[in-house]
């Protein structure tokens, strides 16, 4: 049987026995790491914010476990980022599906192949977007604490403005301004500050490219004389190296804010700092010096 098979029978069961009594309680999850930067930005220590995901873990692929359906049902809200990113957002109890807000309401988006792209949190000027539905929501679940999140709210929003000039400033500089990157991920980012994305994968990073696909990619690489091809840490390089072996051009990592690592987490870095790696690293590979 397969898992999400699995898994929908299981919330099925818990939609029955488990969710009919919810408790309230102070706590907000959050189905992977963006949504719990921006919503902890905001709450800040007058919720409890619990990340989904595990560290270091791809988000496409996750899949609560019971007991974290369980606790979820018992708390405030769930907040996602929706547009497919997370899968089980259908499969969830009644109960669970009834305080489940998702940030991307009301946000324009891109599509590639006739799908929607997900990934808005990675133009910081849609960060902004999602942060705005967060405190809106929060009106609805704790309005005695809205002016203090508003508060939070306004600080956060003045920082990713500062952000957003600062990748105006460093992106309109560059000559090049072709994107190679592993996977469709930053379209958002792209459309913001005059990228133009070329993807190894589509949408989803476990799509494999087909022989002619990389062919195409190849070619591109020359035509365009791109420097650097950017991949991710929790995504295998193979694939990105081979294009380079093949061009005579670097390779790079970039990061989409999937999922940070405990390392990462530990060294205090957060949705700004490895936005603004993330622009030097575009800037240095389109140099070819990163």
């Amino acid at each position: 049987m397969k898992k999400h098979t699995i898994i929908t029978l299981l919330i099925a069961t818990l939609n029955l026995f488990s969710c009919q009594t919810p408790k309230e309680k102070n706590t907000i999850f959050t189905s992977f790491y963006p949504v719990y930067d921006f919503t902890k930005r905001i709450v800040k220590d007058k919720l409890d914010v619990v990340n989904l995901t595990p560290l270091g873990t791809e988000p496409h692929d996750y899949e609560p476990k019971a007991r974290e359906v369980i606790a979820m049902c018992d708390s405030k809200a769930l907040f996602i980022n929706g547009l497919g990113l997370e899968t089980y957002e259908f499969s969830l109890p009644d109960v669970l599906k009834e305080k489940t807000y998702v940030l991307s309401k009301d946000i324009s988006t891109l599509s590639i192949n006739n799908t929607i792209d997900p990934h808005l949190w990675l133009s910081p000027m849609k960060a902004i977007d999602e942060m705005s539905n967060i405190l809106s929501y929060l009106k609805e679940i704790d309005n005695d604490n809205y002016s203090y999140y508003e508060t939070n709210f306004l600080e956060a929003k003045k920082e990713f403005i500062k952000l957003d000039n600062e990748f105006k400033e460093g992106i309109t500089k560059l000559e090049n301004k072709y994107l190679v990157v592993s996977h469709a991920a930053f379209g958002y980012l792209a459309d913001a500050y005059g990228l133009k994305q070329i993807y190894v994968s589509g949408l989803s990073s476990s799509l494999e490219p087909t022989a002619k696909d990389l062919e195409k990619i190849i070619q591109q690489v020359k035509e365009y004389n791109i420097k650097t091809i950017f991949y991710e840490e929790l995504v295998s390089p193979a694939i990105s190296k081979k294009i380079a072996d093949e061009t005579g051009v670097k390779v790079a990592t970039l990061n989409p804010l999937e999922g940070l690592s405990q390392q990462e987490i530990d060294e205090g870095q957060d949705y700004l700092s490895v936005m603004r790696e993330n622009l030097q690293a575009i800037i240095g590979g389109s140099y070819g010096s990163i």
